[in-house]
C-alpha cells in the first residue's frame, strides 16, 4: 500500500505496525513496531543539509553535528557519552546534503533514556565558545583524514565536476578555508532558524509501540516548551528537476598514491524519478556485485583492479551516476576504456535474460536482508518523511523492481549515457587520461 505522508495515520505492514502522528507544534513522530525485537533504533532529524547553506553559513550543518554532542545546559559531553555507554547502546549522527540526523540504538528498556538524551541535545545545545573552537580543530582533522583517502578524494571531485557551482556539488563538511572562516554566531543563528519544533522528525523502529513513543516524546518536549509552540516549518524540498550545469569534463588530482583512483560519472536522474527501479537493475548488472560486468571484466578476467563498482546518487531534484575502479596507473587508460565500453554495451545491446534475472534475485534478496535491521527500518521512515513523501513496505519495493521490463534497463542506460559526463583521476601523473574524457 502506497502511503502519502500528509496526515496522521495508522496501518499494518509485514507483521509490523507503522504509525505517524503530528503534534500541535508540528513535531512529526513515526514508528515501526517490530514484534519480538529486543532493541529499538531512534533518531531526531531535521530536513536541513549542506545544500541549504549559504556562503555565510557553509559548513554550519556539519559543525552542528559535532556541537550537539558537546553538551547542553544539563549535560556535559561526557554525560552524553556515559548515558549511552551505561546501557550498552550506540549513538552517532549523520550530516547529508539534504538532512541531518542524530540517532541511537539501545535495548527496549533504555528507550526513555535514549530519547531523553537525544532530544535534550537537539533542543538545548549550548554551543559554547571553547567547544566551538575545539570542534573546529576536530573537523579540520576529519577533513585532513578524508584527503588521505584517495577514494574519498575522487568521490568529492566527481560531485564537484558533475555539479560545478551547485550546492549539491560541494563537500558536505566544507573545506579547510570555509571551516576556518566559520563564525560561531553564524552557526548559532543557523541552529535557531532550523532546529525548531515544526522541523523536528522523530523516527523509531524496533520493540516500541507508537503510543509509548508519542507519550515519551510529549513528556520530553513539554520540558522545553516545545509541545504546543507553533513555528513555520521548512517546506518539503521541491522535486522539480533542475537544469544541471555544464560539467567539468576532466579532473586530475596529482597525488603520490600507489593506485590510480578512477571515477567516470554522468549526470543522472533525481531520487524519485520513475526510472529509478530500472536504474537499480541496470546498476546491479553493471557494477553491483561480484557477478557484475565491471567486476568480471576488470577484476576477474584481467586482474586490473581489486575494487570496482558503479552507483547512483539521487537527490530531490538531481542525481549522478558513477563507475569506479582503483588500479595501477599504468593500466588506467585500459580501465577507463573498459568502463565506458560496458556501459555503452548495455545502452546499445541491452542485457541478457540471465543477467536480468540474476540482478532481480540479488536486489530482492538484498532488500529482505537489509530490512532485518531496525536501523534500516528507522531510516526508511526518515527517508519517507523527509525525502520522498511516501512510505513503501518491503513487499511494495520488491514489487516495483519486479515490474521492471528488460528493455527498460537498456533504455535507462541510454538515457544516462546521453547526459553530460566527467572523468576524475586521483593519483600520480594521470593527465594523459584527459583524452578519454
Amino acid at each position: 500500500m502506497k502511503l502519502g505522508l500528509l496526515d496522521s495515520c495508522d496501518f499494518t505492514a509485514e507483521a509490523s505496525r507503522v504509525c505517524r502522528t503530528v503534534l500541535p507544534s508540528g513535531v512529526r513522530i513515526l514508528s515501526e513496531e517490530i514484534p519480538g525485537a529486543p532493541s529499538v533504533a531512534i533518531a531526531a532529524s531535521v530536513a536541513v543539509g549542506s545544500r541549504d547553506e549559504s556562503d555565510d553559513t557553509y559548513g554550519s550543518t556539519h559543525f552542528l553535528e559535532h556541537l550537539l554532542f558537546k553538551g547542553t545546559s544539563k549535560r556535559s559531553a561526557r554525560d552524553i557519552s556515559v548515558a549511552f555507554d551505561s546501557v550498552g547502546g550506540s549513538s552517532n549522527a549523520a550530516t547529508a546534503k539534504e538532512y541531518t540526523s542524530y540517532y541511537a540504538r539501545v535495548m527496549n528498556s533504555a528507550l526513555p533514556l535514549a530519547l531523553n538524551v537525544i532530544l535534550d541535545m537537539f533542543v538545548d545545545a549550548k554551543i559554547d565558545g571553547d567547544d566551538f573552537e575545539l570542534e573546529r580543530t576536530v573537523i579540520l582533522e576529519e577533513l585532513a583524514m578524508g584527503q588521505d583517502d584517495p577514494e574519498d578524494v575522487a568521490h568529492e571531485a566527481l560531485a564537484s565536476a558533475l555539479l560545478p557551482g551547485h550546492e549539491l556539488g560541494r563537500p558536505i563538511g566544507g573545506t579547510k578555508e570555509t571551516i576556518l572562516a566559520t563564525k560561531r554566531s553564524s552557526v548559532i543563528d543557523y541552529y535557531k532558524k532550523h532546529y525548531i519544533p515544526a522541523n523536528l522528525v522523530v523516527t523509531a523502529a524496533g520493540g516500541v509501540t507508537h503510543e509509548q513513543l508519542v507519550e515519551l516524546v510529549q513528556q520530553e518536549l513539554r520540558k522545553f516548551g516545545w509541545l504546543d509552540e507553533t513555528s513555520t516549518p521548512n517546506l518539503r524540498r521541491a522535486q522539480d528537476e533542475i537544469v544541471l550545469p555544464q560539467t567539468q569534463s576532466f579532473t586530475s588530482v596529482n597525488q603520490d598514491f600507489a593506485q590510480a583512483n578512477i571515477l567516470l560519472g554522468y549526470q543522472s536522474i533525481k531520487g524519485m524519478d520513475p526510472d529509478r527501479y530500472a536504474l537499480g537493475v541496470m546498476n546491479t548488472i553493471l557494477g553491483g556485485g561480484m557477478s557484475s560486468r565491471l567486476y568480471q571484466v576488470i577484476r576477474e578476467q584481467r586482474g586490473l583492479a581489486y575494487s570496482t563498482y558503479s552507483y547512483q546518487q539521487g537527490y530531490a531534484d538531481a542525481g549522478y551516476f558513477g563507475l569506479y575502479a582503483g588500479c595501477n596507473p599504468e593500466n588506467s587508460e585500459l580501465v577507463v576504456t573498459l568502463m565506458k565500453k560496458e556501459l555503452a554495451d548495455i545502452s546499445d545491446k541491452g542485457v541478457t535474460k540471465e543477467e536480468f534475472d540474476l540482478a532481480l534475485g540479488s536486489l530482492t534478496g538484498g532488500l529482505a536482508l537489509r530490512y532485518e535491521s531496525s536501523m534500516a527500518r528507522m531510516n526508511r521512515l526518515l527517508s519517507a518523511e523527509i525525502g520522498s513523501g511516501e512510505y513503501l513496505s518491503t513487499s511494495e519495493i520488491l514489487g516495483r523492481f519486479q515490474e521492471v521490463e528488460i528493455d527498460q534497463v537498456q533504455a535507462v542506460a541510454s538515457r544516462i549515457l546521453k547526459n553530460n559526463s566527467s572523468l576524475v583521476a586521483v593519483g600520480p601523473n594521470l593527465e594523459t587520461l584527459e583524452q578519454l574524457a
